[in-house]
């Protein structure tokens, strides 16, 4: 037999057809991307880092940076920040932010579409004013039909998720605390 040579389109043919398990144990994975539509388990946990947000007038947010990950705001640099939501690629795509300041802020954050109309939410979100006393004091904010825009007024601690549900629709789930006007969303 003589020397017979493989292409790499052939080996990786190959490759792939290989059905078994394999141990990665001491292995190191950089920048790759794993996709299955099986369900998957993991028995030593995942550990996502997560994302510390400069304050800014105005912050992008990008699926490969921020998408499933905690991402922390822990001031305000304008009047109203604005955190911009990207289209999501996919359903179930989320994106949680977290206050992480050490006390209120004065100013307030909005978590906006890139464009009027260029998303909605459904949901709704636990308000809590903690200058209020009583039943007055917290209520469940939800949005309209067409609202592209939450605002969040003198924050003083939050935990919000926007998580896809198509990629025009983000459903907002979590609360948020003020020490002064409730929540709203609205349009830009």
């Amino acid at each position: 037999m003589g020397n017979r040579r493989m292409g790499l389109g052939r080996l990786e043919t190959l490759l792939e057809a290989v059905d078994r398990d394999l141990d990665l144990t001491n292995s190191t994975l950089t920048d790759c991307t794993i996709t299955t539509d099986q369900y998957a388990t993991f028995t030593g946990g995942v550990q996502v880092t997560h994302a510390v947000l400069t304050p800014a007038a105005s912050v992008t947010m990008v699926k490969a940076t921020h998408a499933g990950r905690i991402c922390t705001i822990a001031s305000t640099a304008t009047a109203n920040d604005e955190y911009v939501l990207p289209t999501a690629a996919s359903v179930g795509e989320s994106y949680r932010f977290v206050w992480s300041g050490v006390a209120a802020d004065a100013d307030d954050i909005l978590f906006v579409a890139g464009s009027a109309n260029g998303l909605t939410f459904a949901g709704g979100l636990l308000d809590f004013d903690t200058n209020e006393a009583g039943v007055a004091g917290y209520v469940i904010v939800y949005p309209g039909g067409d609202d592209d825009k939450l605002t969040l007024t003198n924050p003083q601690a939050f935990d919000i998720t926007f998580t896809a549900l198509t990629t025009t629709k983000y459903l907002v789930s979590g609360y948020a605390m003020s020490t002064d006007t409730a929540s709203a969303f609205g349009d830009l």
